[in-house]
């Protein structure tokens, strides 16, 4: 493979892999988090991802092309850098619920929107149904996400 054909092929995976992610969410993409263009969970790992699966993915794609290589570059630095995007956020999700505890409701639960009954009601959570808890005060857990229950009928997973 030539110089001229890898450093087109590092170009389009670097500019795929790089500015893709930040430049793709839209308004309404940004409230859904799919793993490739936006995720929910904090840390570089997507971003990461994605840069090294559209580098590896733009030689490939290079190298596997017969006859348009610059546009199998492309087309593999697209598909590296999504792929790679979604296996970062899987990451920084894992990380997270490691790191913040996995529970479930021991019984159905009104999510509230404070620490309290007397705030109001904002969800609900039926009996063995786990979520990631964030903080507590007092006798009340925050779900990530938002929302608040009540502690004596949460169990640790």
């Amino acid at each position: 493979m030539s110089t001229r054909k890898i450093t087109a092929a590092v170009a389009a995976a670097a500019m795929l892999g790089g500015l893709a992610p930040m430049a793709l969410p839209t308004a309404a993409a940004a409230q859904q988090a799919n793993g490739i263009t936006n995720c929910d969970a904090p840390g570089g790992r997507q971003r990461t991802g994605a840069i090294i699966g559209a580098l590896i993915g733009g030689v490939a794609g290079s190298q596997i092309s017969d006859n348009e290589r610059t546009l199998g570059a492309v087309a593999g630095a697209a598909a590296g850098a999504a792929a790679g995007s979604y296996i970062g956020c899987n990451q920084q999700r894992a990380r997270q619920d490691a790191q913040t505890g996995a529970y479930r409701a021991t019984a159905n639960l009104r999510i509230r929107s404070g620490p309290g009954t007397n705030y109001r009601q904002v969800g609900s959570l039926s009996a063995g149904q786990r979520f990631s808890a964030v903080g507590s005060q007092g006798e009340w857990v925050q779900i990530a996400g938002g929302g608040w229950v009540n502690a004596h009928y949460v169990a640790a997973n």
